[in-house]
């Protein structure tokens, strides 16, 4: 079980500036769209490991319309951003099908900002409970393969709110994560248990992979 932890704001980028009014929200907007930052935005995205095993020249990079804060954007009287975290994403075109890689920036310190990648995909899980619920994943895909030194998540799916409070678009939910395994992508299925104070994880293969044992887990 891991300790729960809501998404405090998913903002549009073309409202970012506007939709509080406030000029903290203007500061924020200027974060997001500062060239330095974009930069550090593409660098992180391109070490997802979903990224790092797709060759592909051709690839277009575009800012995802969506950024998730999970922590309030902060700044000092003078406009320095001092505290503040959120999620952002890149769609990838040019490639097959378009794929998003998501990517996590800290405030770490005064006008300070670390990044790093985050699962591919269309998940909701914040970033501790993405880190927790891959080892329920691969359980339920059957382990790594003798030699398989390299297994990755590859995409995920958000698949809906499941449960008595779905109707409201909240609470448990479920989603798909396709895992590589240095062999045919393996589908697991990913429910995301809501509780009072935390979040559980039960992980089972997609029913088309055929029968496997599910490997059930904690808490957020």
């Amino acid at each position: 079980m891991i300790k729960r932890r809501f998404l405090m704001a998913l903002l549009l980028l073309p409202a970012t500036a506007s939709a509080a009014g406030s000029s903290s929200a203007m500061q924020f907007a200027a974060v997001l769209q500062n060239p330095g930052h974009r930069q550090t935005v593409l660098d992180a995205a391109r070490d997802s490991p979903a990224w790092t095993h797709l060759s592909c020249p051709s690839a277009r990079f575009a800012q995802a319309p969506e950024v998730g804060v999970y922590l309030p954007v902060v700044f000092d009287k003078t406009g320095v951003p001092i505290s503040g975290e959120w999620r952002e994403g890149l769609t990838v075109t040019g490639c097959g099908a378009p794929m998003t890689l998501n990517v996590l920036t800290q405030i770490t310190a005064p006008a300070t900002l670390a990044t790093g990648f985050l699962l591919p995909g269309s998940t909701i899980a914040d970033p501790i409970l993405q880190n927790y619920a891959q080892a329920f994943a691969l359980k339920a895909a059957g382990g790594l393969p003798a030699g398989c030194m390299d297994g990755y998540v590859a995409n995920t799916e958000f698949a809906g709110y499941e449960g008595a409070d779905a109707a409201q678009q909240t609470g448990t939910w479920k989603e798909i994560w396709t895992l590589d395994l240095c062999g045919p992508p393996a589908r697991v299925v990913m429910h995301f248990i809501v509780g009072a104070s935390s979040v559980a994880v039960h992980a089972e293969p997609e029913p088309a992979t055929g029968p496997q044992g599910s490997a059930q887990g904690g808490t957020k």
